[in-house]
């Protein structure tokens, strides 16, 4: 393959990247100021429970039945309560108030909870249907909070539950027009909304080759609405089309060459029979037919990925062939450290360049600070079109990652095009399904896609034909079947959280039970190796493989009884710690290789932004890697460090979640200092060898007392650094940036960029 420098991009004549929707305040505006009367959401409704397989809700205390339609709880020597199901997620953001129409036999009042919002209200009178009203206020990322209800507070009478209404808030659309992302079936989009009837005329040039991008959606169910374009004002349509339907984006492609070179104005209208009615356009962007002036950039997380189960780091099982292969292309980093070892926390650090310790974020509820700088929000900034794509919950809007991207297809959308027998336990396929279209309608632009799989994530059930290659097909029942029991009482986020112990207890031999894990872990990144060479396959097709800087990495990695448990986020030794990271393009990176020195996941972004020769923000903790990968010298400011926050789940169950943990990683040494290691009766300090030690079993701090001092120094100074840059990061509101801090950090080698 020919390699051609990076600088043939910048030579090329510039491509036109026009985004109408940030020349709203330029543009001409005619939009009618009715009040929009749409909802941010339809209402949800639980009603008509006629068995138990009709209903989701879970039971926290009491018991349930079922009676003419009605839920009927009651207290069993405790007061009764119920959980509102895991699906569909809610949006509590989306939503005003919570309405009960039921009938309770006695007690004194019903009362709900979300978080740590609750509010009760008196029971009216017993027998009789009565509807309770319970106004919220709710701020809350999707799926972070259940609905507690507690229909009365007597211990045995009970309570017939007719419904349970959740009640959306009106849409905000304050203006006759506007900027706002909204979303449809957890696909988010960048919009501009107008009251209808509306006009929004942009003046342009056209350039050669020039074509309009954009998508449409409507507010108002039952409501029709026309989206005409013209230019000129001209009364023949360009394109238009109807639509009434609020739970799609329909998405359109005009061509505009007849008008190269002259200057026009570019006509937006909407109309409706109701006044006032909103229609959104989503993402309206002019493009040239010219070269890009930068490679596109896709990057490729495969959750809970460890790197030494990856045949490409050298594992027994050929796991990732396809990985090998593209590493013998390009650039494999041996040796990188994820900075958490859960995905809400690692992910957020990748995308901001910042220490998970820095950014904070500790709580399903957490998001990242509001003075840090993302990935999507440089790129989009330098003419990207930016899209994020997931399959996992915690890299959208409940991390606050949605910042830059134009758009964001949530977890729920790659499920809806998830089957059970073709996918089970794995994800990668259906995310090709949503991906590959996303790609068929921009792949002409300049784009930034992030994509996120999590096939080796718990349980580990893979599909046919891949279910088979290590294990024995014929015990995928019993080992379902154990599992599930597993996650009942040891489960978290990440999976059923066992120990040899625990294990024996439930009368399963321990090491068949592991073996099995492993085997079918194995499979499912096989599974997802090749599900990343089909959509590698598609960019081929597409003629943009070529024109894009691929990064396939993982967020962190899971743990088979390498320290004593199962699952991920319990700790920060090497099998959690120790990610995949590679890079690949011929003409960015044209001389393959492998870097041994160690490397980290807040390095990603520096390295990006300076290969495609973008500025890496200032408060960017990594640092660039372009000198690693051209073999050249290569001198680390900062620490390579990995750190975790003490968790309380599963609660009292791992001796490590009771303490904060921070492991600083270099060539030679692995130190663990816990802050708490007396109250979860756990060593305070560790150290490990790296180069006779690498599965961290053999603690040698007591033969290293200097080094133990030395480090220990280091993270002191590194902690009392990363407050300050908190401090500057803010969690509330935008902090001012203080310069001289900055830069007395930088010069501490606390904060990243360019290596060069």
């Amino acid at each position: 393959m020919l390699a051609v420098p990076a600088a043939a991009w910048c030579a090329a004549p510039p491509a036109i990247f026009i985004r109408l929707d940030d020349r709203l305040s330029s543009a001409s505006v005619k939009a009618s100021k009715a009040p929009s009367g749409a909802m941010a959401a339809e209402p949800v409704v639980w009603q008509n429970w006629f068995s138990e397989t009709d209903i989701t809700w879970q039971l926290a205390r009491g018991r349930v039945g079922y009676r003419n339609g009605d839920l009927m709880v009651t207290g069993d020597g405790s007061t009764p309560v119920i959980l509102s199901p895991k699906d569909p997620p809610i949006d509590w953001k989306l939503f005003q108030a919570v309405e009960i129409r039921m009938s309770a036999q006695g007690g004194n009042e019903v009362k709900i909870k979300i978080g740590s919002f609750d509010a009760k209200q008196k029971l009216g009178p017993a027998g009789q249907y009565n509807v309770y009203h319970f106004d919220v206020n709710v701020d809350a990322p999707k799926g972070s909070r259940t609905l507690a209800i507690m229909p009365t507070d007597s211990f045995h009478d009970v309570a017939a539950i007719r419904s349970i209404r959740l009640i959306p808030r009106p849409a905000k659309f304050p203006q006759p027009t506007g900027r706002q992302p909204l979303g449809k079936r957890d696909e988010y989009r960048n919009t501009l909304y107008a009251h209808s009837p509306s006009v929004i005329e942009f003046p342009v040039t056209v350039p050669k080759g020039g074509r309009l991008h954009f998508g449409v959606g409507t507010t108002a169910k039952n409501t029709p609405v026309r989206f005409r374009v013209s230019v000129d004002g001209s009364q023949s349509d360009l394109w238009s089309k109807t639509l009434n339907d609020v739970d799609q984006w329909d998405d359109a492609d005009v061509d505009l060459s007849r008008w190269a070179g002259r200057s026009v104005r570019l006509v937006f209208r909407t109309e409706a029979d109701t006044e006032g009615v909103v229609g959104l356009w989503a993402n309206p962007i002019l493009t040239s037919g010219a070269p890009k002036s930068r490679p596109n950039i896709l990057i490729y997380t495969i959750d809970t990925l460890r790197a030494d189960h990856a045949s490409v780091y050298g594992y027994g099982r050929d796991t990732t062939p396809f990985l090998k292969k593209l590493g013998a292309a390009g650039i494999v980093f041996d040796d990188c450290q994820a900075q958490a070892t859960w995905t809400k926390s690692s992910i957020a650090s990748l995308m901001t360049s910042l220490y998970s310790f820095t950014h904070g974020i500790t709580a399903d509820a957490d998001t990242i600070p509001s003075g840090a700088a993302t990935l999507a929000e440089q790129l989009r900034a330098a003419g990207y079109v930016t899209a994020s794509i997931v399959a996992s919950p915690w890299v959208g809007r409940a991390t606050g990652l949605e910042r830059g991207f134009d758009y964001l297809l949530e977890s729920p959308v790659i499920l809806r095009n998830r089957t059970e027998q073709a996918d089970r336990g794995t994800d990668s396929a259906a995310l090709n399904k949503v991906v590959f279209p996303w790609l068929e309608r921009h792949h002409d632009e300049p784009f930034f896609l992030y994509a996120h799989s999590t096939d080796p994530h718990a349980p580990y059930r893979p599909p046919p034909p891949f279910e088979g290659r290590f294990d024995n097909p014929a015990h995928t029942a019993e080992f379902d079947r154990i599992y599930s029991g597993f996650t009942t009482k040891h489960e978290y986020g990440g999976g059923a959280v066992i120990s040899r112990a625990i294990c024996a207890r439930a009368g399963v031999d321990p090491d068949r039970f592991i073996r099995e894990a492993v085997e079918r872990y194995d499979e499912e990144i096989l599974h997802n190796d090749h599900s990343f060479e089909l959509l590698m396959d598609k960019l081929r097709k597409l003629g943009v493989l070529d024109n894009t800087l691929i990064v396939v990495l993982s967020d962190h990695g899971e743990e088979f009884w390498d320290h004593g448990w199962t699952a991920h986020g319990q700790s920060v030794y090497q099998e959690l710690s120790h990610c995949l990271l590679m890079m690949w393009n011929p003409r960015l990176l044209p001389a393959p290789h492998r870097v041994n020195n160690p490397v980290q996941l807040i390095d990603v972004m520096p390295t990006v932004l300076d290969l495609v020769g973008l500025k890496t923000p200032e408060m960017a903790e990594g640092q660039s890697l372009v000198p690693l990968t051209r073999g050249q010298a290569f001198r680390r400011r900062g620490l390579v460090m990995s750190s975790r926050f003490g968790a309380v789940k599963p609660a009292g169950l791992v001796p490590e979640n009771s303490t904060d943990s921070f492991a600083i990683i270099d060539s030679k040494w692995k130190f663990i200092y816990r802050n708490k290691a007396q109250k979860a009766g756990i060593k305070k300090v560790e150290l490990y060898d790296r180069a006779v030690d690498g599965a961290e079993q053999h603690d040698v701090a007591g033969q290293h007392p200097r080094e133990v001092e030395r480090m220990t120094g280091e993270l002191v100074q590194w902690i009392d650094a990363q407050n300050k840059v908190r401090a500057i990061l803010g969690h509330t509101g935008t902090s001012t940036l203080d310069q001289r801090t900055i830069e007395q950090l930088r010069s501490l080698g606390y904060l990243g960029g360019s290596s060069q």
